[in-house]
């Protein structure tokens, strides 16, 4: 169709309102910032933060979806600062157990090719 713009996710995300935890990944003991998850995906998520998050910093996230915990060290690709003070940020999973990932899967449906 006309206007649209072309899906160009190798993995689509869903929305799903769930907190996440982040920190600097460098910062093992840091303290991390309270957020929430717009939508989650099997290669990333995108969330909200009162705290700027430059792109290319590696993130370490805790996700806490359905009484569940998905941990994963993630790469800032966007952030957008929002009227009311806060950014929205776009993450890529760049490294994640597969535990965690298989936990991802059960919430997600299965990832379907990219045409």
């Amino acid at each position: 169709m006309q206007g649209e713009k072309p899906n160009r996710r190798r993995f689509p995300r869903i929305p799903s309102r769930c907190d996440v935890n982040v920190r600097l990944a460098e910062e093992s003991r840091g303290i991390p910032t309270v957020s929430t998850v717009d939508d989650v995906g099997h290669g990333g998520c995108r969330f909200l933060s009162r705290q700027s998050w430059p792109v290319g910093a590696i993130l370490w996230l805790t996700i806490l979806p359905k009484k569940s915990i998905v941990e994963a060290k993630a790469r800032v690709v966007y952030e957008r600062p929002q009227k009311d003070g806060t950014f929205e940020i776009g993450a890529e999973f760049v490294e994640i157990s597969p535990r965690d990932k298989a936990r991802l899967e059960e919430l997600l449906p299965a990832p379907k090719p990219v045409t």
